[in-house]
């Protein structure tokens, strides 16, 4: 556990790093930036800021100085080098032209001179979904962080860099996937959370903050054209649509992370477009306004940039995007707009592909072929299931009817075809009927991100014909959902009949009983569609009504105070009394956690589900700087839990490395002998192989059964076909008896 003076030591050590990371952006922003104000000025901000983490801790782990106080020193010194750095052209020089603000000032008023009542809808169901989201986070909160990925990889790879102080270093979790080339900018955060407090608990909530700036994308987006508001209430309908809400809150996911990143890209060119409305891209007159003009098209490309490094599943819309910079710019301008666009997108994710260009001779290992062209890949002995794209089955009406129609309905709920063909109709309508370039060339990306999700491999996951992974990963259509159904609200439909021939309706005064009737639509499928009454039913409705008052409810009041003429001062004396109270409260929430994580005391739904792990977890809660070995994939896939409670715990999962970063299972008795020793374990846990087309029925591995006779080896624990061995010497690896038959076979797939 950890003591209060511990905890105050992790806090000050988050505040050394926070405070001036968020300082530098904001200076960064309003050098570069500076006529941008209010939410835009806030999401450039949030961009920068996440990149500057990612960037010090990529430049620190590279060179094996990922410490706490390293990481301090240089947060520290990035803040004192831009508080230093002299005003450039972007900042000084004549006042701004009206070109230039005419985006950038905050409207005061809707279209409907509705301000008011339409910001309390949007804060009313932004609240609604953090409440949602709350609710899972007290179940992690109470047992303990059990979504799958998190476990399999995700917080492995976080703790493996604290450990080693290194982010160059590929971690082998297990020897199905090869998940360790995988982009790892959202573990970098994890990592960097871990490293500071000395526990996993901030982890529970990071994915908050990837929610606040899908919902800040979201109003910046509609804001240009007075529908901030409405576009916040139509990306809500999915950002508590029951695929992420059971995935991602209180856990270390990152699906809503590279897509909050996308939506932000897109909602920073919007502004910028709208910024330069009367004189498009590319074509400004005023060197200051071209200045400002190449920094925004940098912070969206650094946050696309951002999202491809965080997962694989974002390079298809980054690369749509690109597009779209490159069309809009004038012919001119169009090398120099792109260089502007790639270099920070580079910057923001290139790292992780290039390591991997390095160790695999492929910057993305998993494509193993280029048309007939045979790309450098790690082979593998075992495989867990086909890969197969929704494409492969667009003409069975079995499998769509079996398991697309009930996947999609768990996911988006009874309304799903209204949710998932109005998003994708929006993206439609918007190429044909948009109200101006940026926002038809928006409704192209989302278009081709929903084809390019129709040929993700894995999108159908499973044996031919059944596709159990399907609902699993529908979350891979998130990022084109989300930049589709945000259009929705833009159509000029919903402009009052005397604004559709106003190029800029932003702050016009009219009756527009269509845009109300628009938001009582979206309000209400996104009530019948999410069904967030349920959360009112479970204990954890406390908590997350209080979560919502701290994280939602006093947030919008401040602003609305602000907004009222409240002075600086005062609201920034509310903000750090409301963070003062966030660390008051955060030390027995945190101890709170610490006394169940992991326990799997309770009942069924507190414990793993069908994998025979929980005596094994409960006994690596009292373990501490050990080194544990896992064998056998279903521990592989859970191996977070055997870090211990303080993350001190090495885990290794056994294998044999390969050519181009391969690490395979390892084939033989003798071989998984020597293993052992070469790794020099002091607890071993052997477990099944994972079946993933029949999760229930776990397959035998044979690696306990190549223990047997082995003096140096003591079973301390058993549970199913979960062991957890003492290692109290060398094993014999000419010990094994002739009956040990070698692993050859895939177990899992209908050939095995």
């Amino acid at each position: 556990m950890v003591n209060a003076g511990s905890y105050l030591v992790g806090a000050v050590q988050l505040a050394l790093v926070v405070v001036p990371i968020c300082f530098s952006a904001y200076r960064l922003r309003q050098k570069l930036l500076p006529e941008w104000a209010g939410a835009p000025a806030r999401l450039v901000e949030s961009v920068v800021a996440v990149a500057l983490v990612i960037w010090i801790s990529e430049v620190l782990g590279t060179f094996g100085l990922f410490y706490a106080g390293a990481l301090i020193a240089a947060a520290l010194l990035v803040a004192g080098t831009v508080a230093l750095w002299p005003a450039g052209p972007a900042a000084a020089g004549d006042p701004p032209s009206p070109a230039t603000t005419q985006g950038m000032v905050p409207p005061t008023t809707s279209p409907t001179g509705g301000a008011f009542w339409s910001h309390l809808v949007m804060w009313g169901v932004i609240g609604i979904t953090v409440f949602t989201w709350a609710v899972t986070t007290k179940h992690a909160l109470d047992r303990g962080i059990f979504n799958f990925d998190s476990l399999w990889y995700h917080l492995p790879f976080a703790v493996d860099m604290v450990q080693t102080h290194s982010v160059v270093g590929m971690h082998h979790v297990e020897t199905v996937f090869t998940n360790w080339f995988y982009p790892q900018n959202s573990e970098v955060l994890h990592a960097v959370g871990i490293l500071l407090t000395g526990r996993d608990t901030l982890s529970l909530f990071l994915n908050f903050g990837w929610l606040g700036m899908a919902f800040l994308a979201a109003y910046c987006v509609g804001r240009p054209y007075g529908r901030g508001a409405v576009t916040t209430v139509a990306v809500a309908i999915l950002l508590a649509c029951h695929t992420l809400v059971v995935r991602d809150p209180g856990a270390a996911k990152n699906d809503l992370a590279a897509a909050a990143l996308i939506l932000a890209s897109i909602a920073i060119l919007v502004e910028a477009w709208n910024a330069n409305r009367v004189v498009p891209f590319g074509r400004n007159t005023s060197e200051r306004n071209h200045a400002m003009e190449r920094w925004a098209l940098a912070a969206a490309g650094l946050a696309v940039g951002l999202a491809a490094g965080t997962r694989v599943t974002g390079l298809a819309m980054a690369a749509g995007l690109t597009v779209v910079v490159v069309v809009l710019a004038s012919r001119g301008g169009r090398l120099a707009g792109f260089a502007w666009w790639f270099l920070p997108a580079l910057a923001g994710g290139g790292f992780w592909y290039l390591r991997n260009l390095v160790v695999a001779g492929n910057p993305i290992p998993e494509v193993e072929k280029l048309g007939p062209i045979s790309l450098p890949h790690p082979e593998r002995l075992q495989e867990g299931r086909p890969d197969f794209s929704i494409a492969h089955y667009a003409t069975d009406t079995g499998v769509w009817r079996h398991y697309f129609a009930p996947g999609l309905h768990e996911a988006f709920g009874s309304l799903w075809p209204l949710v998932v063909f109005g998003a994708a109709a929006a993206a439609l309508l918007a190429v044909f009927h948009g109200r101006d370039r940026i926002v038809r060339w928006i409704g192209a990306v989302a278009l081709f991100g929903l084809v390019a999700y129709l040929f993700t491999p894995l999108s159908a996951a499973g044996a031919e014909g059944e596709p159990v992974g399907f609902g699993i990963n529908i979350r891979y259509m998130i990022p084109a959902l989300l930049a589709g159904i945000v259009l929705v609200p833009l159509d000029r439909w919903f402009d009052p009949p005397e604004l559709h021939q106003i190029s800029n309706p932003a702050g016009r005064k009219s009756d527009a009983v269509r845009l109300y009737g628009l938001t009582g639509v979206l309000v209400l499928v996104f009530l019948v569609t999410n069904r967030p009454d349920h959360a009112l039913h479970v204990q954890a409705r406390v908590f997350a009504l209080a979560f919502v008052l701290a994280a939602v409810g006093i947030p919008a009041l401040l602003l609305y105070a602000r907004s009222r003429g409240a002075g600086a001062a005062v609201v920034t004396a509310a903000v750090g009394g409301l963070l003062v109270a966030v660390v008051a409260i955060g030390y027995p929430l945190q101890r709170h956690y610490l006394e169940g994580r992991y326990a799997n005391t309770g009942s069924k739904e507190e414990q793993i589900p069908g994998m025979d792990l929980n005596k094994a977890y409960r006994w690596a809660r009292d373990v501490d700087h050990a080194r544990i070995g896992l064998a056998g994939t279903t521990a592989g896939f859970a191996g977070y839990g055997f870090y211990g409670t303080d993350l001190t715990n090495r885990v290794l999962y056994l294998g044999e490395d390969g050519p181009h970063g391969a690490y395979k299972a390892i084939p033989t008795c003798a071989a998984f002998r020597a293993a052992v020793n070469d790794a020099d374990l002091d607890y071993l846990v052997t477990a099944p192989f994972l079946n993933f087309l029949h999760p229930g029925s776990p397959i035998p591995s044979p690696e306990a059964r190549w223990l047997r006779g082995e003096g140096a080896v003591q079973p301390i624990l058993r549970e199913g076909q979960v062991t957890v061995w003492k290692i109290g010497g060398r094993l014999d690896p000419s010990g094994c008896g002739s009956g040990n038959a070698p692993l050859r076979e895939i177990p899992n797939t209908p050939a095995g």
